[in-house]
């Protein structure tokens, strides 16, 4: 180690002196030279000292020892020397010891990590043991940062590998079993048709959709050719059997559609009524004191309704299935929607409505995003014919920060002039004042029965 110190100290003695000694100086030219001398003897005398790489390996059948591999010193000279880069090198060749690309070399690190993450004989383990295990097992290899959590992405998604929810994953995951996603494409028009798209899920090469109307689903039950519904049904079951038996049959599943309840305002001999329907079936029941409506009147006929404003709650049931809705009356020859400009509102539209250009869709979000809207029921488009990207979001309610996140990734694929629209069939306002002022400066026109409140 002498020599280390001596060349450390040359080598440190050389720089102090840069800053005492400036340029144009007699001494200068001895002193550039001597610190590059001494640099030189400093790195050599390092790497003659530090000429090898030092891990821990454990071969079949034999205990763990310490195995030590040359320092590679193959380098770009007109870099600066970086010894965390040699290492690294050295440490990525034959025989590898650490790898950095794991879905590369995800086969030969699926082998290790099977072997000795988990203990013997059992298939599952808790995965903060696997990680223990890491850092104490000589013969697996190295990661780098986060590639375990990588790595059990990968196995995850290619299904060898399953989490199974408690914090244990195991290695051998259970036959999946068939399954469905149904995704309703438009709201209930007024007779309670929805168009479903079917997604068969782990259903193998050519799977079979049986499906039932307000019934159970069997194997005997009418096939969906086109995985294409168009339903009136309260409920739809569906049946997924994969042919090939590479999965096992799921249970049925059940889609629940929605009940619409609508309002006629009729005027005859000069009083008012409200016609109530509901679709595709069921009863109502209603107030005109603002009380619950579970609780309310039984709908029987026309409901008669003073000249006043009137605000008229209605509940709607079939089996099982609930929905609750109001409906606002203004004053007999009084024109507009009467808002509270102090009550939490809602803009609602069974069709979605519509921002119909990018300047008025990203105005409408700068707008939601200074009053804290929350949207449901999305659609974004974005493009044209065959060059168009569509985001669809449910009865899920998102803000306008993540819509624009969202628009943002998928432009990327576009040109700044791309056609951009949105519409939604909800917005949640903090208030009747913010709901106006929204409508007002996106230029939307309200309706009758296009505010809850």
């Amino acid at each position: 180690m002498g020599s280390v110190d001596k060349a450390a100290r040359q080598f440190f003695a050389a720089q102090k002196a840069d800053g005492r000694i400036p340029k144009g100086h007699p001494q200068r030219e001895d002193l550039e030279h001597k610190q590059q001398n001494y640099e030189q003897d400093f790195n050599s005398t390092i790497l003659n000292l530090f000429d090898k790489v030092l891990f821990p390996i454990q071969r079949a059948g034999k205990p763990p020892q310490l195995a030590s591999k040359p320092l590679d010193m193959t380098r770009d000279s007109a870099k600066p020397f970086n010894g965390e880069e040699q290492i690294e090198k050295t440490l990525t060749s034959n025989p590898l010891k650490l790898y950095l690309d794991v879905e590369k070399e995800f086969d030969a690190i699926l082998d290790k990590a099977q072997d000795l993450l988990w203990p013997e004989n059992q298939e599952e383990t808790r995965w903060s043991d696997a990680v223990d295990r890491y850092s104490e097992q000589a013969g697996m290899v190295w990661l780098s940062p986060k590639g375990l959590d990588i790595l059990k992405t990968i196995a995850c998604n290619r299904g060898l590998w399953e989490e199974l929810g408690n914090g244990y994953v195991t290695k051998k995951p259970k036959k999946k079993q068939t399954s469905v996603q149904v995704i309703a494409e438009s709201e209930p028009d007024d007779d309670g048709r929805v168009r479903l798209r079917v997604n068969p899920q782990n259903a193998g090469p050519s799977p079979r959709i049986y499906y039932a109307e307000d019934a159970s689903v069997t194997d005997s039950s009418p096939q969906l050719k086109d995985q294409n519904l168009i339903t009136s049904a309260l409920r739809v079951n569906f049946l997924v059997i994969d042919p090939s038996g590479q999965y096992e049959t799921g249970i049925p599943f059940s889609w629940n559609n929605k009940l619409v309840i609508r309002n006629n305002l009729i005027e005859q001999d000069g009083k008012r009524f409200v016609e109530l329907l509901v679709a595709p079936k069921g009863a109502i029941k209603y107030t005109l004191d603002a009380s619950e409506p579970r609780n309310g009147i039984p709908y029987t006929g026309l409901i008669a309704i003073s000249d006043n404003e009137v605000l008229l709650r209605a509940f709607a049931s079939a089996d099982g299935i609930e929905t609750k809705t109001e409906f606002r009356f203004p004053a007999k020859g009084k024109k507009g929607v009467e808002i509270d400009e102090v009550k939490p509102s809602r803009l609602v539209s069974r069709t979605g409505r519509k921002l119909d250009s990018r300047s008025k869709t990203f105005e409408g979000l700068k707008q939601a995003a200074e009053k804290s809207v929350a949207f449901e029921g999305v659609s974004l488009t974005v493009g044209q014919g065959n060059q168009v990207i569509a985001v669809n979001i449910g009865d899920i309610k998102v803000d306008a920060p993540f819509i624009e996140a969202l628009l943002s990734k998928v432009l990327e694929k576009f040109t700044p002039t791309t056609n951009v629209t949105m519409s939604f069939r909800k917005g949640h306002f903090a208030s009747g004042h913010d709901l106006k002022d929204f409508t007002k400066k996106l230029g939307i026109e309200l309706q009758a029965g296009d505010i809850e409140q």
